[in-house]
This record gives structure tokens, sequence and C-alpha cells, in this order.
């Protein structure tokens, strides 16, 4: 195996005391080193904060990439891997390809394809990369995208087991908070959808709400991966689960990773196809009516809820860990064979 350096590019969070110490940067991180090889994190936004007096990432974005390039022409990294740096421009990335010309460029977005701006500021780096990553396996959404011909590939979220340590699986529901729960933003058919929870749920189902839904506070830090961990099982409800077009395939966000990396059972719409990356390790839904119907299945018997989250831990922790998705990145960068994945891994 040849050692690499790798020059991770994202938001690391300074400014919030690292408080989403287990977002996919750092996750993708672990997963390099534990791999074998060597990783730099450039936290863009912080230097771009602190670049200037006024604590202004507009104002400062030049400097931090006058950084970015002095970084990476001194550490000679083998590949750098972009996150959702929206601040570098496109001379940026020319510099870095003239001045590194055996360096490898990659970028990965967590964002779903239906979300325009997000996939606009995508694509605007993938044309200047040599290999980019999705967390949507919809080939033919990604294939409008418009990314140069074999270089935009399928990347699951990864868990990482030095952040989601629990194993809800393993306890009773009656010695936990929540026989059901949802942590996540209440925007676009959230709300709605767990206000239909809240009204059909029968009386004696335990089932909470945070992190931003009904105007909560967000959840950060291990305070959150411990909220987590506090109820039987969360549905992973899609933003709008009405509308087709917002449902692709085998896009979740990284809140699937965290469920399943905590050993929580969790219930997907089933259009997302989840079910093909994660087999009888979750439990998928066709509507409103049926997650309802689910959850007070699974309550009733939880020797099936434990056995459900035991294997989608399991799966999670085997298919998509750190290190299997920070080697496959590698991989598909270097244009080297990655293979044995559940998922495809051939280019769009």
């Amino acid at each position: 195996m040849q050692v690499r350096r790798i020059l991770i590019v994202g938001n690391f969070g300074r400014r919030n005391l690292l408080r989403r110490y287990f977002n996919t940067e750092y996750k993708l991180a672990n997963g390099f080193v534990r791999a074998g090889h060597h990783v730099l994190s450039f936290s863009d936004r912080d230097y771009a904060r602190e670049a200037t007096i006024w604590r202004n990432q507009q104002r400062g974005k030049a400097k931090m990439a006058e950084r970015l390039i002095e970084t990476a022409k001194h550490y000679q990294p083998h590949l750098i891997l972009f996150g959702h740096a929206d601040l570098l421009e496109e001379s940026c990335f020319l510099r870095l390809k003239e001045n590194l010309p055996n360096t490898r460029l990659a970028c990965f977005c967590v964002d779903a394809v239906f979300r325009s701006q997000a996939m606009a500021r995508f694509c605007e780096r993938g044309h200047h990369m040599h290999a980019s990553f999705s967390t949507t396996g919809e080939r033919k959404r990604l294939q409008t995208l418009g990314l140069p011909k074999d270089t935009l590939f399928f990347m699951p979220n990864p868990v990482d087991a030095s952040m989601e340590t629990a194993r809800v699986f393993e306890s009773h529901h009656d010695s936990l908070r929540f026989d059901g729960q949802f942590l996540g933003t209440g925007i676009e058919k959230r709300d709605e959808q767990l206000s239909f929870l809240q009204k059909h749920l029968p009386d004696f189902y335990r089932f909470e709400t945070g992190g931003r839904a009904f105007g909560s506070e967000r959840l950060d830090s291990t305070h959150y991966l411990q909220q987590l961990a506090q109820a039987a099982v969360s549905p992973n409800l899609p933003l709008n689960d009405e509308i087709s077009e917002q449902l692709p395939y085998l896009y979740s966000s990284d809140r699937i990773a965290q469920l399943l990396g905590q050993g929580v059972t969790s219930l997907c719409i089933a259009q997302s196809g989840l079910d093909d990356l994660y087999d009888d390790g979750i439990v998928s839904y066709a509507s409103r009516e049926d997650l309802v119907e689910k959850m007070v299945q699974l309550y009733h018997d939880d020797d099936q809820r434990r056995k459900i989250g035991a294997i989608g831990h399991r799966l999670a922790h085997e298919r998509t860990n750190s290190q299997v998705i920070a080697s496959y990145i590698l991989s598909c960068a270097f244009g080297e064979s990655s293979k044995g994945h559940v998922w495809n891994s051939e280019p769009v």
C-alpha cells in the first residue's frame, strides 16, 4: 500500500468550539488515518473569518485561499479533498493545479440533488476535480449535473466507531426515555410529518421531537449523540414525503449514519431505496399511515425492534465505516479498482 498525504478542506468549526466533531469531514479524517495515511485538516471558514479584523468570511476569503495554497505547497499532498468549501473560487483551484500538478483533487457533497443552490456550488468545484462524490445514488439525476465524464461517484454517509458509540439495540425499550424520537429541522414538510405522528401515535407512545423541529433549539456536540441514544426507534424523515423528486435513490442526510451507528432502529421512506444499502437493518415505510403502524408494531415487538437495530448497526459499521469510505474515495480519485461494495461504485 502506498502511504499518502491527504489535505481535507472543510468546515471544522473552530469558531463553535468543534461542536460538530462528528461531521463528515472529521469522520473521513479518522478513516484516512485508520487506513494508514496522514491527514491535515484546513478549516476554510475559520481561516477566512480570522483573516481580517472584521471577522467576516467574505472579506477574508482571498487571504484564506492564499493560506490554503501555501499549506498545500509545503505539505505536498497526494490528495486534496474539499467538503462544502463554498468560499473558494475558480482561481484557487487553477493555482493548486498549476503549483501541484501531481496532486489529485476531489470533493464531496452531502446535500441532496434537489437542493439547487448547493448543487450549483458543488458543480462549480466538481469541474476542477479528478473525482467528485455525492451522497445521492440516483444516477439519472446525477447525470443532469453535467460534471466531467467518469468523475462523479456515489458515497454513502460514513459512520465512525469512535463517534457513534452507543448500542441502543441492546436496551429494552422500557429502560429508554422514549419509544420514538426525531431530532432535526422542521423545514419544508418535516413539521407537518411530525404533527401527523403526534396526532396518530397512541397516547401511551412516548414520542419526542427536538433539534430545531417546531422551532426548538439546535442540539450539538456530545449532548446530541447522547440524546439520539435515548429512544428505541427514530423515523428518518425526508424534507418532503409528498414530492417524488425529493426522494432520490439512496439519499439521506448524515442522520441515517448517526442513527444506525448508535444502534437506533431506523424507519426510512421506501422510495429512498435505503434497504438496498442496509438490507434488513432498516424498516421501510410507504406512507405516513404506514410509518405510524410500523412504529406501533415495533413498540409491541421489542425483540424484533432490537434485532433490526442490531442488524442495521452491524451493516453500517461494516459496510460504511469511515475507513471503508476513505479508502473508496482514494481508489476513485486515483483511478484504482474499488470492488466489494454493495453500492454501485462505477462513475456516473
